[in-house]
């Protein structure tokens, strides 16, 4: 790993358990073993070492887990379930990587609510184009798929947050059932 994505996945490490404002460039750069040049070598700040973490670590992590959805030509309900309801999946001592930025900086900074705001929107029309496919394929039915896919990923993250207050994958499990009896009765009886 070179030393630019080192100090990025590190900070994103920190950021992710400890939060934007209790962790320290110092504490970031103590942690990937690096003095201050090297960090202000590729960033001029934290909030730009951040920017950067939400483009990298971020996104990547929403393309990486939810684009496998868009390769599907059939079952594209069923394996979008069974892919939130995969407990492994997410880690519910520290909850959702994008909502705890979104919740802790988008009020704060324009630069940060328009970075995850943007990471958000890629997230809905991910999802948007696997409803798509979905309806195209005669599994689902519903009136308004770009609602449905907002919908969709607000209720991911929420039972995300319901499951992080509790430290619990079974609050998890339980809350995002719900989701699933929702799509699963928006099926189209074959």
């Amino acid at each position: 790993m070179d030393t630019k994505s080192k100090l990025v996945k590190t900070a994103f490490n920190e950021i992710y358990e400890n939060g934007y404002t209790a962790t320290s460039i110092d504490k970031i750069l103590k942690k990937a073993v690096m003095n201050k040049g090297s960090m202000y070598h590729f960033f001029k700040s934290k909030k730009e070492l951040t920017l950067e973490v939400i483009k990298v670590h971020i996104n990547n992590y929403i393309e990486n887990k939810y684009s496998s959805l868009l390769l599907l030509e059939d079952n594209i309900i069923d394996s979008l379930i069974k892919l939130i309801k995969t407990k492994n999946q997410y880690n519910y001592t520290y909850g959702c990587r994008l909502n705890n930025l979104v919740q802790e900086l988008s009020s704060k900074d324009e630069d940060f609510k328009i970075a995850l705001e943007k990471v958000y929107f890629n997230f809905e029309k991910i999802m948007k184009t696997v409803l798509e496919n979905a309806v195209k394929n005669k599994e689902i039915s519903h009136p308004n798929i770009n609602d449905l896919a907002i919908y969709v990923v607000a209720s991911i993250e929420g039972c995300l947050a319901t499951a992080k207050k509790s430290n619990s994958s079974d609050i998890y499990i339980s809350c995002i059932s719900q989701l699933e009896f929702y799509l699963n009765s928006l099926k189209i009886k074959q």
